[in-house]
């Protein structure tokens, strides 16, 4: 036997050792494991796939802690008081909460308020203020906090008003440690859905701007403008606690990109689908509902031709509503001819199905002297399903001699030149759904200052404001269908479609609801074990 052979002969040993060592070392880990009510290493598995397999745990749990979603917009504000846009509202209603908040079913439920009473008359509101919330900053809230956000929001502190409604808000009056009431100028059928707006802390008066403090599950834990918002579980919230530690929402304006996200993992939660795009989600969650939105093509009154009704029907004529859903929706939409969606059905109008006659409309446009006809249509870049509407309106009055160039502008623009200042021809405007009929039909008011569609009928005013001032519930639905017929017959914008909200998540989250206006409840989110 030479020194090779001896060799071989020695590291043949140290391996049958090693082995030994290594068996001796399972054998030892497995009876911990029996002991400990573990699973038993399968001595067959490769190192590497135990590795592997650890790694994936891990990572499964790290994945388990948060929802990862993103939003085409910023928030309007951290200020909850300057929120305009459905975008910001349905996210801060996880970290700002109000006297009462909404429910599923479109009714409001107790929140910062644990119960109230209305008088016979109508015009006064007690609340009961719940004891034990804390504020996000760790501070109680008091009777204090509660009078200075109702007199804030009111405009009764120098500032204007949140909402034109709490113009009629006469006095607030503490009552004692638990008790404030609202006096009312006059009864409003509608104020108590408006007490979601958020109770604040009194002592960040001066500091609403920058920081963002109220009772919600969740929290602002980073906010990085135009980039993200890092909202973390608020371990002292007063109710059920959410379940997920960090929701982070990223500000992506490109759709295109944010499937993108969803697909390679990026985020596990994505709104606004484009229902075309559903064939690609396979291994996602797919949850659908109407969204209680209506979008409109508005066309102003106030420029020509539009100043004429019979040009704003004829264009009403031209276009085919169920060719606009279905390429902007792949069909997952419901027309709709007044500014209601069926989702309302107690108070939605029942209006005669319209059937669209492209050649009546060119016969009035023709009559009229006015084709060949072009105007600008400014489209909001917030979503693809609003190019994919304006694409569709285009070609349809193309046929018909009509040029419409179309202008995308970024959601900031939109809000400033046609929302505010009113400034456009022609306008794409998806108006978000509420839990009541007079914050969804004042918007064409002559009085109310945020109408852009610069609609105008003294008849429509008094039904709405007749039936805002009533407690009888049948003369209310009467007024409010009487008023949507009106905005039919006068044209008071192109009445498109209800579309329907699509969500994806990753498989195993569970929880979601649906509500009657813009709110993504995170608190309700869990992952199914």
């Amino acid at each position: 036997m030479d020194f090779n052979d001896i060799l071989k002969g020695v590291q043949k040993a140290g391996e049958d050792i090693d082995k030994q060592l290594k068996q001796i070392g399972k054998d030892i880990d497995n009876q911990k494991r029996k002991i400990f009510n573990e699973p038993i290493q399968d001595e067959n598995i490769e190192e590497n796939e135990i590795i592997n397999k650890t790694e994936e745990t891990i990572s499964k749990e790290n994945k388990e802690e948060s929802i990862r979603t993103v939003s085409t917009v910023d928030i309007d504000s951290l200020n909850p008081y300057q929120v305009v846009s459905s975008n910001s509202d349905q996210i801060l209603l996880n970290v700002f909460e109000g006297l009462v908040m909404p429910g599923t079913d479109g009714t409001v439920i107790p929140a910062l308020a644990e119960s109230y009473e209305v008088s016979e008359d109508g015009k006064t509101y007690t609340f009961t203020i719940r004891k034990g919330v804390k504020f996000h900053n760790g501070n109680d809230m008091d009777i204090k906090d509660v009078e200075f956000s109702l007199n804030y929001m009111s405009g009764k502190l120098g500032n204007a008003p949140t909402e034109a409604l709490f113009e009629n808000i006469e006095k607030i009056e503490v009552l004692d440690d638990s008790h404030i009431a609202i006096h009312l100028s006059e009864p409003d059928s509608s104020f108590i859905y408006y007490m979601k707006e958020a109770i604040v802390p009194d002592e960040n008066k001066d500091h609403l701007k920058d920081i963002a403090i109220g009772t919600g599950p969740y929290k602002i834990a980073e906010y990085q403008k135009e980039q993200k918002l890092v909202l973390s579980k608020n371990e002292e919230y007063w109710g059920e606690k959410a379940k997920i530690s960090t929701v982070t929402i990223l500000i992506s304006p490109n759709s295109e990109t944010n499937f993108l996200k969803l697909l390679s993992g990026e985020i596990n939660f994505l709104t606004n689908i484009d229902p075309k795009r559903i064939p690609e989600l396979d291994k996602y969650q797919i949850l659908s509902s109407p969204s209680n939105l209506c979008l409109i093509l508005s066309l102003n009154p106030k420029e020509k031709p539009f100043d004429d009704i019979e040009v704003r029907k004829a264009i009403n004529l031209a276009i085919d509503k169920n060719k606009v859903i279905q390429l902007a929706m792949n069909g997952k939409g419901t027309p709709i001819y007044t500014n209601m969606s069926p989702v309302m059905s107690k108070f939605l109008w029942n209006a005669p199905e319209e059937q669209a006659d492209p050649e009546k409309a060119k016969q009035i446009l023709e009559e009229k002297k006015l084709l060949p006809m072009e105007f600008t249509l400014k489209v909001p870049n917030s979503s693809k399903f609003y190019l994919d509407t304006a694409q569709s309106i285009r070609e349809q009055l193309k046929d018909i001699g009509i040029t419409v160039n179309l202008e995308m502008i970024e959601w900031a623009t939109w809000l400033s030149d046609v929302y505010t200042n009113k400034k456009y021809v022609a306008s794409l405007a998806g108006l978000s759904g509420k839990m009541e009929p007079d914050a969804i039909l004042r918007r064409y008011t002559s009085t109310y200052p945020k109408n852009f569609t610069n609609f105008n009928n003294a008849r429509y005013d008094v039904l709405v404001e007749e039936a805002k001032r009533t407690s009888n519930e049948e003369k209310q639905i009467e007024n409010y269908k009487e008023a949507q017929k009106i905005l039919s017959e006068e044209q008071a914008a192109i009445f498109l479609m209800d579309p329907n909200i699509i969500i994806a998540t990753e498989k195993g989250i569970e929880g979601f609801e649906f509500y009657p206006l813009p709110y993504l409840n995170f608190a309700k989110l869990y992952f199914k074990k």
